[in-house]
């Protein structure tokens, strides 16, 4: 194998696929990057069994061949070379020798043998906007719950219908749900497709996906789920189980609305929220008919308050919320003013977007 490419494109790929190989594996191969030649480009290949990434990289192929190298070695070495062109040659013993300008490395590496094979897409996929796939993992990953007994929900629900898509996601403390109607363009499926994409899986697809324009390809078979881009495929195994119905905790009667500033409620409970340090203690929220009083209590260090302008046309309410349920869900709400849904100080109430029903929050109240 040998082959000449530039160091950065190197570096962008070897990058973003090393953060998701497994060093702690007991089978060694795991914790390496499996580089091949793919005529016209450089296929790097990196999984965990759970996740797969594999990227295409432009470079001169001067002689076909593949190589596993150590994932971290590899980026380590990579990432410390000057921006320029370098060569990457494989003997018959697999040492890789990588040159560039002054610098020279050897490294041992692995045979491609005793790599996992990569998932293949049998079929033509649903064409999304890559931004809006984006966002919908950026508007859920918060709330996935880290209860390992709780299985399905270390996940976020992936629903596709023949009209659009969903995701949802809860800890059983809060739920956050987004909706997006599918493009003309978009592969129709029949029937409703319900898919539950790992924690990780998600995570790492919001870092590979490039915050840019352009479309994605996503294929869910055989309990994988398979995104593509021009230089970019993700495998990622799907939890297996049954996602709760999450459609009975939206609350239905909540009909009192409180229409506030995205903007000012978020900072208002950043600056309250210093007090509490720590620990989980709720801050108190009283509704009046145009002021919003955020208060905490911390027995320990003191207490803090701030008002806020609102539109509230009901009876005086007082509930108590983790602050940090609000703001996690405030720093993604895309809209400048947002609205929370009421019942009672004791019922679970919903955060939205004003006049925008496609990203919803359902947050369980404190008892005070």
């Amino acid at each position: 194998m040998h082959i000449k490419v530039s160091r950065d494109d190197l570096l962008n790929g070897v990058g973003p696929i090393q953060a998701v190989v497994e060093t702690k594996r007991s089978l060694p191969i795991l914790s390496h990057l499996l580089l091949e030649t793919s005529p016209p480009h450089l296929s790097i290949f990196g999984t965990d069994l759970d996740v797969g990434v594999r990227k295409r990289v432009s470079g001169q192929i001067i002689r076909d061949g593949s190589i596993a190298l150590s994932a971290r070695k590899l980026y380590e070495i990579v990432r410390e070379l000057p921006a320029t062109s370098l060569e990457l040659v494989v003997d018959e013993d697999l040492t890789a020798t990588i040159t560039c300008g002054n610098s020279e490395f050897k490294i041992k590496g692995l045979s491609r043998n005793d790599f996992p094979s990569m998932r293949e897409s049998k079929q033509k996929g649903m064409i999304l906007d890559r931004r809006l796939f984006r966002d919908m993992i950026r508007r859920t990953l918060f709330a996935v719950s880290s209860d390992q007994t709780r299985y399905t929900l270390n996940g976020i629900l992936f629903r596709v219908t023949p009209t659009g898509v969903t995701m949802v996601a809860t800890d059983g403390h809060r739920l956050a749900m987004t909706n997006e109607e599918l493009s003309n363009n978009s592969r129709q499926v029949p029937a409703p497709i319900d898919a539950i994409i790992p924690r990780k899986a998600a995570a790492e697809t919001l870092k590979l996906l490039r915050e840019e324009p352009g479309e994605i390809e996503v294929d869910i078979s055989e309990n994988h789920l398979l995104i593509q881009t021009d230089d970019t495929l993700i495998d990622a195994r799907l939890i297996e189980g049954q996602f709760p119905n999450f459609e009975q905790v939206i609350p239905v009667n909540a009909t009192k609305e409180v229409v506030v500033n995205r903007e000012a409620l978020l900072t208002g409970l950043r600056r309250t929220s210093t007090i509490l340090g720590e620990r989980s203690l709720p801050t108190t929220l009283k509704f009046t008919s145009s002021k919003l009083m955020l208060s905490c209590v911390n027995l320990d260090l003191g207490e803090a308050r701030e008002r806020i302008d609102i539109e509230y046309q009901h009876e005086e309410m007082s509930v108590g919320f983790n602050a940090r349920y609000i703001l996690d869900f405030l720093s993604v709400l895309p809209t400048e003013q947002a609205t929370i849904r009421l019942q009672d100080p004791l019922s679970p109430a919903l955060f939205a977007g004003k006049d925008d029903t496609r990203y919803t929050c359902v947050i369980m109240p404190m008892r005070l």
